[in-house]
């Protein structure tokens, strides 16, 4: 039998396909993605050009009732696939907001996600 490797993350994961910009710091223009997942701590973002491991970034993903701003920072990047991004600073109600919807999908596990545009 193949050995387990222990469960490291503080939040579940939730799937969800969301609308996603990030701005590497220092750069003007934001790059456009979707979530594959999210947690209370962090997302996996699909890139066909991941970032590099270390890079900090602003996020602001799209979710019903408004978007939620963050800080981050890859932690992972897979080739042609994308960035694991953990949160690193979240404001009080953006916090709330993801909390919110993450529990909504909780209750939800047959539901499809719904999706929004974002709004510049």
């Amino acid at each position: 039998m193949g050995r387990r490797v222990p469960e490291r993350r503080r939040f579940s994961r939730h799937t969800c396909s969301l609308p996603v910009e990030l701005r590497p710091a220092g750069q003007p223009h934001p790059t456009s993605a979707e979530t594959t997942d999210m947690s209370l701590c962090g997302c996996y973002v699909k890139l066909l050009f991941p970032l590099p491991i270390g890079t900090v970034v602003d996020i602001r993903i799209g979710i019903e009732g408004g978007g939620v701003e963050a800080k981050g920072i890859v932690r992972t990047a897979d080739p042609s696939l994308g960035n694991g991004i953990e949160f690193t600073e979240v404001a009080p109600p953006c916090r709330l907001q993801l909390e919110d919807y993450l529990e909504a999908l909780s209750q939800e596990d047959s539901s499809p996600n719904k999706i929004i545009r974002l709004t510049q």
